[in-house]
């Protein structure tokens, strides 16, 4: 096993643990926890069976796995990004419905204790 093989297990084993402590302690909702489970058992997989990818790395033009490794983490990160960034935007809106209701609620209220 080489180094990189050996970092990427440790690495991968510690993610995997902070994702199960932070799902137990409930700050890590499971839905949301399911892409972040991906990146250790991606990490283990390549860490095992480094030669299909780095095969794979070399046909792209890459001169090393671990350039390649960095680039496929990065865009993995960035689509979690934007899909968190897409579903905070669904909750505001919603957030905002609901502040609108609760005041079309309130309103009406106030409105039948004057009479």
């Amino acid at each position: 096993m080489t180094t990189l093989q050996i970092e990427m297990a440790i690495a991968a084993t510690i993610l995997f643990i902070i994702i199960i402590t932070s799902i137990a302690k409930n700050r890590l909702s499971i839905k949301n926890s399911i892409a972040w489970l991906l990146l250790p058992i991606i990490f283990i997989i390549i860490a095992i069976f480094p030669d299909p990818l780095q095969s794979f790395a070399h046909w792209l033009g890459f001169e090393t796995l671990s350039n390649f490794i960095f680039l496929v983490i990065i865009a993995l990160l960035i689509l979690i990004c934007f899909f968190l960034t897409v579903s905070n935007s669904k909750q505001q809106d919603e957030i905002t419905k609901l502040n609108q209701e609760i005041s079309i609620l309130k309103k009406g209220q106030n409105g039948k204790s004057k009479s």
